[in-house]
């Protein structure tokens, strides 16, 4: 069963603004690509500094990933303020899930900065999950499963919280779930 036909069938006004909103926001790929890059730069920042002060330079490097991944999604011919009476409250409780993940990112970072990009890698990662769901989008939950699976086997292989590793699997994770909902998208806006 795939994930349009397990809809039930009382919920048409639904899916077909779903089906707007994802068409208009072109399922914002823009963000998992910031997001990638975001890793990225995390694995270069932890190569180059001492584990706490790449942590902290982390930090303030995720206040671009929104821009830039609104550009890409804009480059797209996408647009993440679309505009939806029904969904868009929901998004915006979705983006703002993350919020509440900085406090145990903060104290971890305190006590244990080692830790911070495997923690904040599976906890930002698992944000993307209910746009699976919003988007109809295996990519999405691709994003989720494989970056926290990945991440974990990472670190029970390293048997420690391999910070240098860790922001490289979650950009190679990013990198396959754009490359599924590339593909999707591309079926989507083919009709």
């Amino acid at each position: 069963m795939n994930a349009t036909t397990a809809v039930p069938a009382v919920l048409p006004e639904l899916e077909a603004e779903k089906t707007r909103l994802l068409q208009a926001t072109r399922m914002g790929i823009g963000m998992p690509i910031a997001g990638m890059l975001y890793w990225l730069v995390v694995a270069v920042l932890v190569s180059k500094f001492r584990i706490q002060s790449a942590v902290y330079l982390s930090f303030f490097a995720t206040g671009l990933v929104f821009p830039l991944g609104f550009g890409l999604t804009r480059l797209a011919g996408g647009d993440l303020f679309a505009k939806s009476p029904s969904l868009t409250p929901l998004g915006l409780q979705l983006a703002a899930v993350q919020l509440f993940y900085w406090p145990v990112i903060i104290v971890l970072a305190a006590l244990a900065p080692e830790w911070a990009p495997y923690v904040m890698a599976v906890l930002f990662g698992s944000h993307f999950l209910p746009y699976g769901w919003l988007y109809r989008s295996r990519g999405y939950m691709v994003l989720t499963i494989l970056t926290t699976l990945a991440t974990t086997a990472a670190v029970l292989v390293a048997r420690g919280p391999a910070p240098q590793i860790v922001p490289l699997v979650a950009a190679g994770s990013y990198l396959v779930a754009i490359l599924v909902i590339r593909a999707e998208l591309a079926k989507v806006m083919r009709g």
